[in-house]
């Protein structure tokens, strides 16, 4: 894996991302430390000992709240992406049920159309199309495969079916077309 927030983790059917089995740990790390900082008061054990294992229950807990933070950010991300790319596929099953057959689509200087122009010429499926939009938008291949409902694996394929069809190298060189089909 590329990211260490992206790599996955099997966890009972389904996936757990690393932040999320970090997040257990750390409070797993807390509850320990917190039961012997009790069992060490009891039997009188010195207080710089108390001390260190005290500390090492706040960093555990500050550590989970900020992966806490950090997962439910990510979520609420991905939610939007989800709200975003349904837009997309309406916006698609508008434009072509709105087509008529020998009639030129329009030539506006809408990005939407000006790109979704360029997915046709590239010959990309409604797939690759809703691929490579999410990747010019910056999400991980997991990411990807979560908003879709798909595979990691598959999101990689439509990747490089995407790259191969274009003539692009990867997503640097996708994100550098756009920029520049839109402002020329």
């Amino acid at each position: 894996m590329h990211r260490a927030d992206v790599l996955s983790v099997v966890v009972y059917g389904g996936f757990m991302t690393i932040d999320r089995l970090l997040m257990v740990i750390f409070l797993l790390i807390a509850f320990a430390n917190v039961s012997d900082v009790v069992a060490d008061y009891h039997m009188q054990v010195a207080t710089w000992h108390l001390a260190i294992e005290g500390i090492t229950v706040v960093i555990s807990i500050a550590a989970f709240i900020v992966l806490w933070w950090r997962v439910l950010r990510r979520n609420q991300e991905l939610k939007q992406v989800k709200v975003a790319l349904s837009r997309h596929q309406q916006r698609e099953k508008e434009s072509t049920a709105n087509h008529e057959p020998g009639k030129e689509r329009d030539k506006s200087p809408d990005s939407y159309t000006a790109v979704q122009s360029w997915f046709k010429q590239w010959k990309l499926s409604p797939s690759e199309q809703e691929v490579a939009v999410l990747l010019i938008k910056g999400l991980s291949f997991n990411e990807i495969a979560e908003v879709r409902s798909t595979k990691e694996k598959t999101v990689r394929q439509q990747a490089s079916s995407v790259y191969a069809k274009s003539g692009l190298s990867g997503r640097n060189q996708l994100s550098a077309w756009l920029i520049d089909a839109l402002l020329y």
